[in-house]
C-alpha cells in the first residue's frame, strides 16, 4: 500500500461560508499563516477562503469547511482526500475522470467494461483520490462540472463533480467529436492519461526509427495496391492483411500459396465465424476480401512462425505502464493462445491463457535460452513503448504484443494504447491482475502533480 500524505475534510453547517478551518499539525507543514487567504482547487474548482487555524485541535491534517462550501466542491464529510499545497493553495485530490461510452444497463452502466471501471474507481479512492466514471457528452462546460458515476454501498450511483485533474479514456476515442472534446479540456489545463490512438502504419514507421529495435520488426508494408500483395506471397509465401486502425483482431485476413500451387487460399474471420476460400488470381482474390476489407486502409505483413500449443498460435501480451514515479515497467506478461484453426490468439476471439514461463519450457528446454528470450520480451516491450512515446506524447500504459518464432526469435506485432488484462485473470495472476488497475491511478497522481 502506498503512503500518500493525506487530510480529511470535514463538513460543519455553521461554520462561516468563506472560512477553512486548518489543524494546526497541517499548518505548520504547510506553513500557512492565520488570518491570511488561501485557494481550495479541487479539480478544475477554485474557492478562495479566510485562514483560521484550529491550534487546540485533536485530530491531524484536518480541514473544516461549512457544509455548503464543503457541496460546492463535491466534497464528502470525514473521507480521506491527497493533497499537496503551500501556504497559498491546496490541492485536494486529485480528481481523476474514466472517460468512457455509457451503456442503457442500469447495474452495467458502462456494458462489458463495468467492473474494470469499478476496480480503477475503488483504487483510485485508496489513494485518496475523487474519482469517477463520466460520458464525454455529461460535461457542463459553464460550471466546470461532469455528471458521472461512482459506485459505493448502494451500487452505482450518478452525481456531480469537478472537470478532472486527469482524465483515463477507456472508450473507443475514435470519433471526431470526441477528439475536439479532449482538446477543450486539454485547453483547460486537463491532462490525458495516453494520447490518441495511432494506426499500426504509424507505429510501425516509429519503431523502425529505432535501430536497436530492427531486427524485432518483421517486413511490413502499407497497401497502396494490391499487386503488393501478389510481390510479398512471392517473397514469403504467407503473409497477414491487417487494416491500419483496429483492434482485437477483427478483420485481419491471412493469404498463402504454395509455389507448386497457382492459386491464392485466404483465411478470415467476421462476426465469430471463420471463412476460408481460394482465389485463381489477384482480382479475384481482391473481389473475394471486399466483405472483410471494405474501402478500409490496410498493412502487409509477413507471416511470423509463431509457437504453437496444441495446434493454435500462441504470442506474449506484455504490460507495461508507469506509476507515481513516472518510469515504465513491465506489469505482467503472459501467453495468449488462439482458439482451434483461428489466424489469430486474441482473447476476445474465444482464445485463451497460459502462463509464459509453461510454454518456455515446453518449447525451449534449455533455461539460458528461455532466460534470454524472456529479457528480449521484456526490452522490446520497454524500447518500444519508450519509441512511441517520443513521437506521441506522453504515455501511462501500452499493451505491447510480441511472437516467438521456432527458433527463440520474438517479434514485435502491435501496440495497444487501451490494453485489455484479462489474460492475466485467465492464467489465475490475480496479484498481476490487481497491480494492472492500480497502476493507472498510480500513474494519475503523477500526471496531476502529486
Amino acid at each position: 500500500m502506498q503512503n500518500f500524505k493525506m487530510l480529511i475534510v470535514k463538513s460543519v453547517p455553521k461554520q462561516e461560508k468563506d472560512l477553512i478551518s486548518i489543524s494546526k499539525d497541517l499548518a505548520d507543514y504547510l506553513e500557512i499563516n492565520e488570518y491570511e487567504s488561501l485557494k481550495l482547487n479541487v479539480g478544475k474548482l477554485t474557492k478562495s477562503l479566510k485562514i483560521n487555524i484550529e491550534k487546540s485541535s485533536k485530530n491531524k491534517n484536518t480541514i473544516s469547511l461549512n457544509s455548503q462550501a464543503a457541496r460546492s466542491l463535491y466534497l464528502s464529510n470525514g473521507r480521506k482526500y491527497g493533497f499537496r499545497g503551500n501556504k497559498d493553495a491546496i490541492r485536494i485530490g486529485p480528481v481523476v475522470g474514466i472517460m468512457i461510452e455509457e451503456s442503457k444497463q442500469i447495474n452495467k452502466p458502462f456494458g462489458g467494461q463495468s467492473f474494470f471501471v469499478k476496480q480503477l474507481l475503488a483504487s483510485g479512492r485508496s489513494f485518496g483520490e475523487l474519482c469517477f466514471a463520466f460520458s464525454p457528452f455529461r460535461i457542463n462546460w459553464s460550471q466546470k462540472t461532469v455528471q458521472g458515476y461512482f459506485y459505493g454501498e448502494k451500487g452505482w450511483s450518478k452525481a456531480t463533480f469537478p472537470i478532472p485533474d486527469v482524465i483515463y479514456m477507456r472508450g473507443k476515442g475514435y470519433y471526431p467529436v470526441q477528439m475536439e472534446i479532449r482538446r477543450r479540456l486539454e485547453g483547460m489545463g486537463v491532462a490525458f492519461f495516453n494520447p490518441a490512438l495511432i494506426g499500426k502504419w504509424q507505429t510501425h514507421r516509429i519503431l523502425t526509427q529505432k535501430p536497436e529495435l530492427l531486427p524485432y520488426i518483421p517486413d511490413t508494408r502499407l497497401i497502396k495496391d494490391f499487386a503488393m500483395v501478389d510481390r510479398m506471397i512471392k517473397k514469403y509465401q504467407a503473409v497477414y492483411l491487417k487494416p491500419v486502425t483496429g483492434s482485437q483482431g477483427k478483420n485481419i485476413v491471412r493469404v498463402h500459396k504454395n509455389k507448386e500451387s497457382t492459386n491464392y487460399q485466404y483465411q478470415y474471420q467476421m462476426n465469430n465465424q471463420s471463412y476460408h476460400g481460394s482465389a485463381q488470381n489477384l482480382a479475384q482474390l481482391r473481389s473475394c476480401l471486399r466483405p472483410v476489407m471494405g474501402k478500409k486502409t490496410y498493412i502487409i505483413q509477413k507471416q511470423i512462425n509463431l509457437l504453437k500449443s496444441e495446434g493454435n498460435l500462441v504470442d506474449v501480451r506484455i504490460l507495461v505502464q508507469k506509476d507515481c514515479t513516472g518510469c515504465w515497467g513491465v506489469t505482467g506478461m503472459a501467453c495468449r493462445v488462439g482458439r482451434k484453426g483461428s489466424i489469430t490468439s486474441n482473447i476476445s476471439a474465444g482464445g485463451s491463457g497460459r502462463h509464459l514461463q509453461s510454454v518456455l519450457q515446453s518449447k525451449f528446454p534449455d533455461e539460458k535460452q528461455q532466460n534470454q528470450i524472456t529479457n528480449d520480451l521484456e526490452f522490446v516491450a520497454l524500447e518500444a513503448a519508450k519509441t512511441l512515446e517520443e513521437s506521441i506524447g506522453p504515455s501511462g500504459e501500452m499493451g505491447i504484443d510480441i511472437g516467438i518464432d521456432k527458433n527463440g526469435h520474438i517479434w514485435f506485432i502491435e501496440a495497444n494504447l487501451r490494453p485489455a488484462r484479462q489474460v492475466f485473470s485467465l492464467i489465475g495472476e490475480q496479484q498481476t491482475r490487481k497491480l494492472s488497475v492500480e497502476r493507472p491511478m498510480l500513474y494519475s497522481r503523477f500526471l496531476a502533480g502529486f
